[in-house]
């Protein structure tokens, strides 16, 4: 039962945003090419917190991350590691709708119950569509719209025999960024799955920073 739990929960580890430009609520890289970022994301039964870093240009980005999942009703923890792309495009004379298609990989490492090893590899893919809703020198605010199709394989071994099973499905993504000083965002986020294992919501808070250039 407790493996069941786990293995439910991880097709939870691939739903988050990745962190981007203002597609997603974050300050954008044309006004800092270096961005670090935190958040934190709560769901029943799981929560994570998570450390990224990015470098981007006027179109292209990239970054990776490191996170923390503890599973909450069995009280185990396991840890992650994420790797992100995308690009960021203008789509309005008006600079004011703002489209970007990315691409994310996750892996984490356990949870480890007894003598089960656990380990998953996580692919989502699609894109986020955004509105500067308003903005002024101290303050824009970007609510926006994601929409991916996810990929998880989840590999365990006991006894020296290894199974694999994979599952499919999406998540929807609503959200609003909060950039100050354009360079700093606070984003709160709702990511909604479908068509997967788990259909609980995730709430995340994310913080980031731009700077450089």
């Amino acid at each position: 039962m407790r493996l069941t739990v786990c293995v439910l929960l991880l097709t939870l580890v691939v739903v988050k945003p990745a962190s981007a430009q203002l597609c997603t609520g974050n300050p954008t890289f044309r006004d800092g090419p270096y961005q670090a970022g935190g958040a934190v994301s709560l769901t029943e039964g799981l929560r994570s917190v998570e450390a990224t870093f990015a470098a981007g240009g006027e179109s292209f980005f990239a970054g990776a991350g490191v996170g923390v999942l503890n599973f909450t009703d069995i009280d185990v923890r396991t840890a992650g590691l994420s790797a992100f792309a995308g690009a960021e495009f203008v789509t309005d004379q008006d600079d004011r709708i703002l489209l970007c298609p990315v691409i994310r990989l996750d892996f984490a490492a356990g949870p480890d119950i007894g003598p089960v090893d656990v380990s998953t590899v996580g692919l989502q893919g699609g894109g986020s569509i955004s509105v500067i809703a308003s903005q002024s020198s101290d303050l824009m605010v970007v609510p926006f719209f994601g929409l991916a199709v996810l990929y998880q394989r989840i590999n365990t071994e006991v006894g020296g025999v290894d199974t694999s099973a994979s599952d499919t499905g999406g998540v929807a993504d609503l959200g609003i960024g909060f950039i100050l000083n354009r360079n700093v965002g606070i984003t709160p986020i709702i990511s909604i799955p479908f068509a997967a294992a788990s259909s609980d919501a995730v709430f995340t808070l994310r913080f980031t920073f731009n700077f450089g250039g």
